[in-house]
């Protein structure tokens, strides 16, 4: 799961690239009321079955967007994120079929999916699900994000969106107040600006931007991958 998730993150690295930085407040008045971009998602479909293992995969991959190379490449690494996880859920279920007997009746399983938030404004957010499942209690889900300004090619951090103090305690206060709405589903008891991490994780929608949280990071299994849709400032 750690080789996949690494091979997703480098993924991410092809839309690095140096640009001009924007404020915050320009990256919101696109989201909700920039142009549709030209550039297409269309799906990359990948499917396998035996009675060791099922995988079922579908990725993101781009036309229209007027650097080629670059978006070959983006293509390219989610073709592969796909080989990757087909890789790995299979060589999981040989080995488990030599050692466990009742193996056949717990196939292996590899899932991935996309689901495309915002393509307008000269942005784009994709949220990526993987899901594995290599015996144990239960399988694990992974979310990864791409979040870009077609405009410079430039990869949007965290920091982008949410760049001053008061931005920060904006963000937390939503998390806080769905964490007192059901503190029992949770780690902790307050949510503080310094618990977010420099990559974190989240995605863009026309009116919002979603700030999401792994599986465990702070709130059990049960719960599942937490998400707080934080409205323009």
């Amino acid at each position: 799961m750690r080789k996949l998730s690494r091979a997703v993150l480098v993924l991410v690295m092809v839309f690095s690239s140096l640009g001009a930085a924007q404020a915050a407040s320009s990256y919101w008045q696109r989201m909700a009321a920039g142009y549709p971009n030209q550039l297409v998602v269309y799906d990359y479909i990948y499917e396998y079955s035996s009675p060791e293992a099922v995988i079922n995969a579908k990725v993101p991959q781009l036309y229209g967007f007027p650097d080629v190379k670059w978006q070959e490449e983006l293509n390219q690494k989610m073709r592969q994120a796909v080989q990757d996880l087909a890789d790995l859920v299979k060589g999981a279920a040989e080995e488990a079929k030599e050692l466990e007997e009742i193996f056949h009746a717990f196939p292996y399983a590899g899932v991935i999916e996309y689901d495309l938030k915002l393509n307008q404004g000269g942005l784009l957010s994709i949220e990526v699900v993987t899901y594995t499942f290599t015996g144990g209690a239960h399988g694990m889900t992974v979310c990864d994000y791409i979040n870009v300004d077609l405009t410079t090619g430039r990869q949007l951090s965290f920091a982008d969106l949410f760049d001053t103090d008061e931005e920060l305690a904006r963000a937390a206060g939503v998390i806080n107040a769905k964490i007192a709405e059901q503190p029992e589903w949770y780690f902790i008891e307050q949510f503080t600006p310094g618990l977010f991490e420099a990559e974190q994780g989240f995605y863009l929608t026309e009116d919002a931007v979603a700030i999401c949280f792994p599986l465990y990071e702070i709130a059990p299994y049960a719960a599942g991958i937490q998400e707080f849709a934080v409205s323009a400032p």
